[in-house]
């Protein structure tokens, strides 16, 4: 949602690449059915100097279904989503206010309808209605926890969650000290690829070690650099 312009394909990669792999979210896709008409020429339709928006849909399903395959047609294809999509739904001249907005008009809701499934879900189990539930998935785990209340999920890889909480924040709480904002964007994508791969319950070693070796190619301060190595001992005492 916050993404710079310029990183939009990479990063909408990393985000569909998530979404396709946690089995939950997956099957929320796919049950919302194929899309209500052909993406390609809607896409199309959009793209450029048009001031056209896209039709998400008329339901809840539909909104799901075509925006997940607009974003994946966009992606597989090269579509260029900050220029080619994103012109008509901001007046201003900025390309990044204009991905902002189309980030808010079509990314959030896909978003927000999943958010509002796995909320039905967890009241489909028994629980209140009326209690906001903070919800988190892991690869197909999913964490429920009324608000203020604390989610101690127990993994069956024997992963010390606590342990990993603990070294993340203290690199998180020396991020300031690192000067270009494209690197504190790639420490906190490595981050969030270690937690996510190390909660799993079949870690994948490669995509860990590709996140370290980012990790590692990051100047900061003396103190930065400690938790980071740090938290790069612990993870290869448990992927060795």
């Amino acid at each position: 949602m916050r993404v710079d312009f310029s990183d939009y394909s990479v990063v909408l990669k990393k985000f569909l690449i998530y979404v396709e792999s946690t089995e939950l979210i997956w099957a929320v896709i796919t049950d919302a059915g194929d899309p209500s008409y052909d993406v390609a020429e809607k896409v199309r339709e959009v793209s450029g100097y048009s001031n056209n928006i896209l039709d998400l849909g008329d339901t809840e399903q539909e909104e799901i279904t075509n925006i997940y395959h607009i974003l994946k047609y966009c992606s597989d294809n090269a579509v260029d989503i900050p220029y080619k999509l994103a012109f008509s739904y901001s007046s201003s001249t900025k390309w990044q206010d204009k991905t902002r907005e189309f980030n808010n008009r079509v990314v959030l809701v896909i978003i927000n309808n999943i958010e509002a499934y796995l909320t039905k879900v967890g009241i489909d189990m028994g629980l209140d209605e009326n209690t906001k539930y903070n919800i988190t998935v892991n690869n197909g785990q999913v964490n429920l926890a009324s608000e203020n209340a604390t989610i101690n999920a127990t993994q069956n890889n024997g992963v010390d969650i606590k342990k990993i909480e603990s070294l993340v924040a203290n690199i998180v709480n020396n991020i300031d000290s690192i000067a270009l904002n494209e690197e504190k964007q790639q420490v906190e994508e490595s981050l969030e690829v270690i937690q996510t791969e190390l909660t799993s319950s079949k870690p994948k070693k490669s995509m860990i070690n590709t996140a370290l070796t980012g990790l590692k190619a990051i100047k900061g301060s003396a103190e930065f650099g400690a938790v980071v190595i740090a938290l790069i001992q612990f993870v290869k005492l448990i992927i060795q």
